[in-house]
């Protein structure tokens, strides 16, 4: 297994003034490299308050110490299903290791996805996930925190439905304080987070 360590700034002021230029930096290096895309801070990286409280919103009902998190849109017809699908197996692979752990979808197409819509969809791949599903400013501040960025292409008002959405596919491990700890590729890194939670078990011992 590749991991990337990152030395994160350790100046409080510093991230909060510029923690999404922070994260992005931390993408940009974890993808430059065709070896490693999954990377872990050698310290964590606090998201703010309003993001923490939303992100246990999702999972109000349960007792949930970690979360992982990805951004998608139902409307997907491979990329994002096959998302979901390694984030179900992930819940599955942390609950053997006994790791209190829930996956989140956070829809970056709030015009199409209702929250009937996301309820249906996101049961489909198991009882452990939950959505989250933003419009407008509220919907920005919450990409900016993570430096997700969405392209939409061909949406106009005479097509608000047959349109096409280009996303990153970076998903994001959270702890119950409300920082990430590990940042990888949903696609294609599952496998290296599973052995994360087989292999690193110093990482869960909050």
């Amino acid at each position: 297994m590749k991991l990337k360590y990152i030395k994160e700034v350790q100046s409080g002021t510093f991230r909060k003034r510029y923690f999404p230029a922070v994260l992005t930096a931390f993408l940009l290096l974890a993808h430059a490299s065709i070896e490693a895309a999954t990377v872990i801070p050698t310290s964590p990286i606090p998201l703010l308050p309003e993001i923490t409280g939303q992100l246990k919103q999702a999972h109000a009902d349960k007792d949930t110490r970690w979360q992982l998190v990805v951004f998608g849109f139902t409307h997907c017809k491979d990329v994002c299903p096959t998302s979901l699908a390694n984030l179900s197996m992930l819940v599955n692979a942390a609950a053997a290791e006994k790791i209190k752990l829930n996956g989140i979808f956070v829809t970056v197409d709030p015009d199409r996805d209702t929250n009937a819509i996301l309820s249906r969809y996101i049961k489909a791949f198991g009882s452990d996930l939950a959505y989250l599903r933003f419009e407008g400013e509220a919907l920005e501040r919450f990409k900016a925190a993570f430096s997700v960025e969405t392209a939409f292409y061909t949406k106009n008002p005479g097509n608000m439905q047959n349109y096409q959405v280009d996303h990153s596919t970076t998903a994001f491990l959270i702890d119950s304080r409300g920082n990430i700890r590990v940042i990888f590729d949903a696609l294609k890194d599952a496998a290296q987070m599973e052995q994360i939670f087989r292999e690193n078990k110093a990482l869960f011992e909050l």
